[in-house]
């Protein structure tokens, strides 16, 4: 009987990390509604600059998150907000990507 090259070490590795992507994948869109994205310091420590930042805004897709950086070392996360889309159109009009709650609400 030959040996095999891979190894049950190697064999659980692959099966592991294969599940793992099965499981978290990509996010699903709600169906009657649409996905909006915020920046959250929740269980971190994050600078006031970075608090006072975050607090109001919401952002119509995860890459106008991503750029709207209070400072180079904010260590903030990304997360989804689900929103129905009468709100969503309202906030986010044709070519608007960052929406302030305090003034477009």
């Amino acid at each position: 009987m030959a040996k095999s090259k891979v190894s049950r070490r190697i064999f659980l590795g692959m099966v592991t990390s294969a599940g793992a992507v099965m499981l978290t994948g990509c996010p699903e869109k709600p169906a009657c509604g649409k996905v909006a994205y915020r920046r959250s310091g929740r269980g971190m420590h994050v600078s006031n600059a970075a608090k006072k930042h975050n607090a109001n805004r919401l952002y119509a897709t995860y890459e106008a998150a991503l750029d709207d950086t209070p400072h180079a070392g904010d260590r903030s996360r990304i997360v989804m907000i689900n929103m129905n889309c009468s709100t969503y159109n309202k906030l986010f009009p044709k070519g608007k990507f960052i929406a302030d709650l305090r003034h477009d609400l």
